[in-house]
């Protein structure tokens, strides 16, 4: 069976994706990659100038998939369950095993000295971003309602939730997982 030229590029880009989520930056080098893949450094480099490339064309997918996800939720009425819908999609999604963006994230932010400016950047604006989306969420579950949050500080308090969980669960692992936190927090919310 022939392959595509395209079939490496992706094969590259998945496995330097989980390596990236599971080892981090760092901690994965491009022949960890090249090993994994099964090529050669010619055909890495044929797609890819530098393992620098390689991990911005990986967090560039990551964000803008997570932009899609976020404006499918930005452009359905408005609800009292949109920051709920929300949370369960990212954990539906993280603990399918098929969507490693969450960790991969938070794994090149706790990273982010040892990144360049190019990721640096990305993963600023990713994160104001993230920010933003949790505020509008927020916004949008308390309209008619006599609660009085300050969803700018709640959005931080849900972001700084998962990143922490995420972050947290790779150090010490628990029985409470990323979405026990979100549902606790949650709980607090709409109480």
């Amino acid at each position: 069976m022939t392959r595509k030229p395209n079939d490496t590029k992706e094969r590259i880009l998945d496995t330097a994706t989980n390596l990236f989520s599971t080892h981090g930056f760092d901690g994965t080098s491009v022949d960890d990659i090249l090993t994994a893949v099964g090529i050669t450094k010619g055909a890495f480099y044929h797609y890819f100038k530098s393992k620098d490339a390689l991990c911005e064309a990986i967090l560039e997918a990551a964000v803008a998939h997570y932009h899609e996800l976020g404006q499918a939720f930005l452009d359905r009425p408005a609800g009292p369950r949109d920051l709920h819908d929300w949370l369960e999609v990212l954990m539906e999604k993280q603990s399918s095993g098929q969507w490693l963006y969450c960790r991969l994230i938070t794994r090149l932010s706790i990273e982010t000295a040892q990144l360049n400016s190019a990721m640096q950047n990305t993963l600023r604006s990713f994160w104001q971003w993230c920010q933003s989306l949790y505020e509008t969420l927020i916004q949008r579950a308390t309209v008619g309602t006599d609660r009085e949050n300050d969803p700018a500080a709640l959005a931080r308090l849900f972001v700084a939730a998962h990143f922490g969980a995420l972050w947290l669960d790779r150090c010490a692992p628990s029985i409470h997982d990323t979405t026990d936190v979100c549902e606790t927090l949650l709980r607090q919310f709409t109480a």
